[in-house]
């Protein structure tokens, strides 16, 4: 993975696990946009509420390991 991007990994609140991962440039405008998007696309596609997904930023230490 890139260092110039962040890195996110979306995770279903009722299993726990994760069910995608995404990476954005720093440099891109609409962040939170792009994220909220990926997270109603995933609902959409897995059949889950809305609200069983969140999404969290892969610390770049994570990445290395």
């Amino acid at each position: 993975m890139k260092k110039d991007n962040k890195h996110y990994k979306f995770i279903n609140n009722e299993t726990g696990n994760v069910i995608y991962y995404l990476s954005i440039p720093n440099d891109e405008a609409n962040m939170k946009t792009t994220l909220e998007n990926t997270r109603h696309k995933l609902a959409i596609e897995n059949g889950i509420y809305i609200d069983s997904i969140y999404y969290i930023e892969v610390s770049e230490d994570a990445i290395t390991e």
